[in-house]
């Protein structure tokens, strides 16, 4: 496929027209200094020897970058999804997860603050006072406690300050939506400093983007609260810092936009024939983006909290820093998978997750050797109850209801030795242990059974009863080297090679065991991975221009895949995932007042070796879903002074998606055209910053486009989720 233009005719022609406007503007400026720690030390984006991209600032505030689904936006080749069931993941260069199961682990890992969220369904509430955003792109197992094989995205809290400061940010928007958050940190003594932060969503009951058929009502509410407290102390050799968190929230998911749509009320079965569909009330095709059909709510009910003591100690060999980690989560979710009038297939399902971990590390320098040593261990628990009512068509209940066991640990170490001053080696080892084991059985119940708290059947009212039991232990070694060169002051170049592992588990089926399925256990996923990029620091520091090119390889890749004879798509080793590509990023200060920030992204993924066939499609050749070939954004900040100390601050943000699969047989009904959105706000604001008012607005061009697919056929299904319409508000900031 030739690369069409960056953006559609219309965003190009938004981005030359708003940098025309200010081009007169252009003068000698320079970029700040980004400095990250995706290496586990500080350094300056431009010294790290990795295809990493990082946003700060009030960026990640004016572009809601403080979730999954919106920071894809703006990273090269990383894609987002969000399903129905509230179940967010990142995909980089192809490589990512594809499921609606709270129980599988994703090979993108999210961490917050250095800690590792075991299961992706952890960001479903998003993040908030975050400071900075990492994203860093192939395995990094050398550097990080948890498997992180595709990839990671981390987000940084801010910390406590010495100084007082405090702040509150309001916001209101489309759909009667309010947003606030406010902080406040500051000393407490003289070695105590302490910060407490929180966040409110509140969008109003009966007034969101979708509308219910079924009732004649709209979908959209939610209840949302969240709050960090932070304690540091600190000395002339340890600094401590206590972190405890709680989040909770309440509200309706996002509805599927499937069957029946335009029949409110209809039954869509023949007339005194139970479980026989009648063709003339089957409408494929959606009435609306924003009308359902569905007698079930979709809703969630989520609770997390969780607490974190990190303490770093000054030694005379290096820095030794302790994570320590403990995350409880609980939700109870709802849903009207089929989206029609009638009891297929209303799930509630039901998880509660819990989690110890434990990082230790050590991290120095030494002559030529710039090294880190670090052991990792981790002990979660996955307890998951999904229930479906089906009464009207199998004239029962079916559902699951079992637990997973992790434990993993590790040790591994990241090394640069400099051979000389321009040429240095990279080197790293990991071996890792990692154990599952599962518990639990699948069955039937009857039309009249009671049903108890947390959508559980009581055993003595459970039949057809499918046990599943297994346990299973993989281990592995996995090694990095490579090699950086500086040819000259602002210039690096750098290569590795690195491979990565993903432990195996099993697979329970949602409701299939007692439906004749039986359980699945899948193979660990092996990974080759390759990077060759360059960082370039241009016109006096002006321009930051980095590109990076790669290859990944993953033997026995693992996806969630269907089969004719299954109930729904399981996960499985589907065999060889090859991807290839390049991605740039360039920022560009073009004067004092104006910033332009690129992204470009190509990824060439193909399954190259496969035997797997999905309802007769054979899967070797199919491209791995929500990857699409290309993809651009563009960023251009400006600033306008006003007169007596004031500045009109505009931001607009734009991106471009090529086609892209959202299942992985490469059907045509699963394929999601190319599309553009358009972002933008403008604020002002004093010098100092310290108070701003803003209109923002999102997708401008009100884009329709598929966010995520679930094709189950066994129950005639075809589940789409589509983007929000366009949505625009007013912000308020005041910084004390």
């Amino acid at each position: 496929m030739s690369m069409p233009s960056a953006f559609s005719k219309k965003s190009l022609c938004l981005s030359i027209a708003v940098a025309s406007v200010f081009s007169a503007s252009l003068g000698a400026a320079q970029l700040e200094e980004v400095v990250v720690t995706a290496q586990k030390r500080s350094q300056s984006l431009q010294d790290v020897a990795l295809s990493v991209s990082a946003v700060e600032g009030e960026n990640i505030d004016r572009l809601d970058l403080d979730n999954v689904t919106s920071l894809a936006t703006m990273v090269p080749n990383l894609n987002a999804m969000d399903n129905a069931a509230g179940n967010p993941s990142f995909r980089i260069r192809g490589v990512g997860l594809n499921d609606f199961s709270a129980a599988f682990d994703s090979p993108v890992g999210i961490h917050l603050d250095e800690t590792f969220l075991f299961k992706p369904v952890l960001a479903s509430l998003g993040f908030f006072d975050v400071a900075r955003v990492e994203a860093l792109k192939g395995p990094q197992g050398t550097v990080f406690g948890r498997n992180t094989t595709g990839g990671a995205v981390n987000f940084y809290s801010h910390t406590p300050s010495d100084e007082f400061e405090a702040g509150v940010k309001l916001s209101y928007g489309r759909y009667q939506r309010f947003e606030g958050e406010a902080f406040v940190s500051g000393a407490l003594s003289d070695q105590l400093n302490g910060r407490l932060a929180v966040q409110i969503k509140d969008y109003a009951d009966d007034e969101g983007p979708w509308l219910n058929l079924y009732d004649n009502k709209r979908l959209g509410q939610l209840e949302q609260q969240q709050l960090r407290g932070m304690l540091e102390w600190s000395n002339e050799q340890t600094k401590v810092l206590l972190t405890a968190e709680y989040g909770s929230k309440e509200g309706d998911l996002t509805p599927y936009d499937n069957l029946f749509q335009s029949q409110p009320g209809a039954h869509p079965f023949a007339a005194g024939v139970e479980g026989q569909l009648d063709p003339t009330k089957i409408i494929r095709e959606p009435k609306s983006r924003n009308v359902f059909n569905a007698d079930y709510s979709q809703s969630t009910d989520s609770e997390i909290w969780g607490l974190r003591l990190r303490v770093d100690h000054e030694l005379e060999i290096g820095s030794l820093t302790s994570l320590t980690s403990y995350k409880d989560f609980e939700r109870e979710n709802t849903e009207d998978s089929d989206n029609t009038p009638i009891r297929s297939v209303n799930i509630d399902w039901n998880s509660k997750l819990s989690s110890f971990s434990q990082e230790l590390r050590l991290a120095g320098e030494s002559d030529n050797l710039t090294y880190l040593i670090g052991a990792y261990y981790e002990d979660d628990t996955t307890e998951i109850v999904e229930l479906v009512d089906s009464r009207d068509f199998l004239g029962s209940y079916f559902g699951d209801d079992y637990q997973v066991d992790t434990r993993s640990w590790a040790i591994f170490s990241n090394n640069e030795y400099a051979l000389n001053d321009q040429l240095s080696l990279v080197f790293g080892l990991r071996y890792t242990e990692e154990t599952v084991e599962i518990n639990g059985e699948g069955y039937l119940a009857a039309a009249d059974t009671s049903i108890q708290s947390f959508s559980r059947v009581l055993s003595a009212d459970r039949q057809f009863i499918a046990s599943a039991n297994g346990k299973r232990s993989d281990e592995d070694l996995n090694w990095k080297l490579g090699l950086n060169y500086y040819p000259s002051e602002g210039v690096l170049l750098y290569s590795s090679v690195s491979t990565g592992f993903r432990s195996g588990g099993f697979e329970m089926s949602f409701g299939g065991l007692a439906l004749g399925n039986t359980l699945l256990t899948f193979a660990p996923e092996d990974v080759l991975a390759g990077d060759l990029g360059i960082k370039t620091t241009l016109l006096d520091g002006a321009m930051n221009l980095n590109a990076a090119l790669f290859y990944t390889k993953v033997d026995d890749y693992q996806d969630n895949i269907s089969q004719g004879s299954e109930v729904v798509p399981r996960r499985r080793n589907v065999g060889t995932l090859e991807t290839q590509g390049l991605e740039v990023d360039l920022q560009w200060q073009l004067s004092d007042s104006l910033m332009v920030q690129w992204g470009l992204g190509y990824t060439d993924a193909e399954v190259t070796e496969s035997d797997g066939v999905v309802d007769g499609v054979p899967l070797q050749g199919t491209t791995p879903v929500n990857t699409p070939e290309w993809s651009t954004s563009l960023l251009i900040n400006h600033q306008l002074s006003l007169g007596d100390d004031l500045l009109l601050d505009s931001l607009i943000s734009a991106q471009w998606q090529d086609e892209r699969y959202l299942e992985p047989e490469n059907s045509a009904d699963h394929l999601v055209e190319a599309y553009h959105t358009i972002d933008a706000s403008i604020a002002m604001m004093p010098g100092d910053a310290s108070w701003s008012l803003s209109l923002w607005g999102k997708n401008l061009t009100d884009e329709d486009y598929l966010l995520y697919i679930n094709d189950v056929p066994a129950f005639l299904l075809f589940l789409p989720i589509r983007a929000e319409p366009r949505t625009f508000g007013i912000s308020a900031e005041y910084n004390f």
